[in-house]
């Protein structure tokens, strides 16, 4: 089965082609391209996992052709940093 693992942080990314014979899930998908070498931050239980910008478990199965992402978490804004002039 062909698909792709991406995951962007900043102006660095890689999006990787992958094959792999079998059903796969998401976390597989992950753990077998060198995504977690290249940016050994990643944590499965921290990040979310998706197939084409949709949020997904790392359960899922891949189909042939998806594009399994991870995301970054989301920037928590302060408080102190609003703009409503208090």
């Amino acid at each position: 089965m062909k698909f792709s693992v991406a995951h962007v942080n900043g102006d660095q990314g890689r999006c990787i082609q992958m094959k792999l014979d079998g059903p796969v899930t998401v976390r597989e998908a992950i753990l077998a391209s060198p995504l977690p070498q290249l940016f050994p931050y990643l944590d499965l239980d921290s990040h979310r996992t998706g197939i084409y910008g949709r949020l997904c478990s790392p359960d899922t199965p891949v189909n042939e052709g998806d594009r399994v992402e991870i995301y970054l978490p989301a920037a928590r804004k302060d408080s102190e940093d609003d703009d409503d002039g208090d």
